[in-house]
């Protein structure tokens, strides 16, 4: 009788144990927590001031929003970590994002995969118009005419100067003053540019010019195009700044090493995004040496640059209620509401009418990126694979600027490349 109890008990405890593992498992993430709230997952990258400015505005949500009993709970992960978790992440919900902020140029990848869903009724719920945003960031979330990213920011990539060492009247506009501009200032130990050989800056340089001479990375049909005879000749020019008969840089340039020479007063020039206003601290001392202007051929009636843009984007795994989806859609207005907050983190709103507000016109550096926003592209980002062809373009820049390869050998090596890559992974 006893040895029969012990079997009868341990069945129960496996029962129980195998319900609790299953009911665990699969508890409907949504539901509200021990305390009644509609807890919202919020994944984003941004670690910098950026991450900083993302937590307040998180914070400030959370306390205006705890009488509606929505909270919001953000993660920071590296941006490369985070992609790779949202496709390992739908055999665990209960650890899964709601909302992910992530680039523009990984969402129609990313939604192939089946990991999003759609905004339907977004606009709507805040009031958001079309002429309201920056157009590139407006479109940059659409894929097919559905909304799968509403846009945050606009981030393209500007041309800081060392006050010290050219004026504002020398200032470059066309890519060839520019030239003359470096060759006329390199020399005595201070290089025009200092032109990253590393996978880096150097490739969304390359796009700029890319883009400004009309050329593109992918055509119409999807096909790589980023071996153009335009595409060579920018590529060309970059190279030359650094291994052409007057170079205006060293060679050998590693990742960061840009940045050193130039907030070593060793190179005229520097190019990045409008995160680096703080990191250089220009929005606290208006009296620094250094300034930021547009790229050249960059701004103005019928030319472009290439860009960036965060986007945020609704999980398909976690969005499954009205009452999910609503709290989700409240989050993205309120952090619209508050985009001057995100100026100051050392982005660009995608939102036009804060632009116009006294407030975010004192932002002075802000002002190159803010134009160059309106004449920006992100891209054919529709394409699927447009970020892999993105990387094997940034590889091709190295490997020239490097002399590994010729500029044409680079980028016929580069589109032969991802071509193979599509190949097999269209098996």
């Amino acid at each position: 009788m006893k040895k029969t109890s012990k079997i009868i008990g341990f069945i129960l405890a496996a029962a129980l144990s195998l319900s609790c593992l299953i009911g665990c498992a699969g508890k409907d993430p949504n539901e509200p927590s021990a305390d009644g709230f509609t807890v919202i997952r919020f994944w984003n990258g941004f670690t910098g001031t950026d991450g900083e400015t993302m937590d307040k505005i998180v914070e400030a949500f959370n306390a205006e929003y705890e009488s509606e009993n929505i909270r919001v709970v953000a993660d920071k992960i590296p941006w490369d970590t985070l992609f790779t978790k949202l496709t390992t992440t739908s055999s665990n919900l209960r650890s899964a994002p709601h909302i992910v902020a992530m680039s523009a140029s990984r969402i129609a990848g990313m939604n192939e995969r089946g990991i999003f869903t759609d905004m339907e009724g977004l606009e709507e719920f805040i009031g958001a118009k079309e002429e309201d945003y920056i157009p590139a960031a407006w479109t940059g979330g659409i894929i097919d005419g559905t909304r799968y990213g509403f846009p945050l920011d606009v981030h393209p990539t500007a041309m800081y100067y060392n006050k010290n060492l050219i004026s504002e009247d020398e200032l470059p506009t066309t890519w060839d003053e520019f030239l003359e501009v470096c060759i006329e200032k390199t020399g005595d130990g201070i290089y025009g540019w200092t032109v990253p050989s590393m996978y880096s800056i150097s490739k969304d340089v390359f796009l700029n010019m890319l883009y400004s001479a009309g050329g593109s990375m992918f055509d119409e049909n999807n096909e790589p195009v980023f071996n153009s005879d335009i595409a060579v000749e920018q590529l060309s020019y970059l190279n030359d700044l650094v291994n052409g008969p007057t170079p205006v840089s060293p060679t050998n340039v590693g990742s960061g090493g840009d940045f050193t020479l130039f907030t070593q007063g060793k190179s005229v020039f520097y190019f990045d995004g409008p995160w680096v206003i703080n990191t250089l601290g220009l929005y606290d001392n208006p009296d620094s040496n250094y300034g930021v202007a547009p790229c050249p051929e960059s701004i103005g009636e019928g030319e472009t640059n290439f860009a960036g843009s965060h986007q945020f984007t609704l999980m398909k795994n976690t969005v499954t209620t009205d009452t999910i989806r609503e709290a989700c859609y409240t989050f993205i207005k309120y952090v619209s509401e508050h985009s001057f907050d995100w100026a100051k983190a050392g982005q660009v709103p995608a939102l036009k009418t804060i632009h116009e507000t006294e407030e975010y016109k004192e932002l002075e550096p802000i002002a190159a990126f803010t134009q160059m926003a309106y004449t920006a592209t992100l891209g054919e980002i529709d394409y699927k694979y447009w970020y892999e062809g993105y990387n094997y373009m940034g590889v091709a820049v190295s490997n020239a600027i490097s002399g590994i390869m010729t500029p044409k050998e680079a980028l016929d090596a580069a589109v032969a490349d991802f071509k193979g890559w599509v190949e097999d992974e269209e098996i």
